[in-house]
């Protein structure tokens, strides 16, 4: 199992929390350190839809200047944007612990 985010960031910790207390043989891929390109962004939106995908809540969605044409090349520009924790479990990305 890999959970992307931001370590840092609560939702993550706890989902890390969660799977390793399930057993499950986890590892963070941290957006900030290790970054992501749009093949990576391609997989998750196979199986994620992008307005779900997108965090509305964040900080940087709200100070975009155009919220109507984001994007690959934004979410790589930003990956705060992305919400968190996105799990790649059993080759399914999801939003959250599956």
């Amino acid at each position: 199992m890999i959970i992307y985010g931001i370590k840092n960031c609560d939702k993550v910790r706890d989902a890390l929390k969660q799977a390793k207390q399930a057993g499950e043989n986890v590892r963070l891929h941290d957006f900030r350190s290790d970054g992501i390109d749009a093949q990576l962004l391609e997989a998750m939106l196979a199986d994620i839809e992008l307005s779900q995908l997108i965090n509305k809540r964040s900080t940087t969605y709200r100070q975009l200047e155009s919220k109507d044409n984001i994007g690959i090349e934004t979410l790589i520009a930003h990956p705060t944007l992305i919400k968190r924790p996105v799990v790649l479990s059993r080759d399914q990305f999801t939003i959250g612990l599956p």
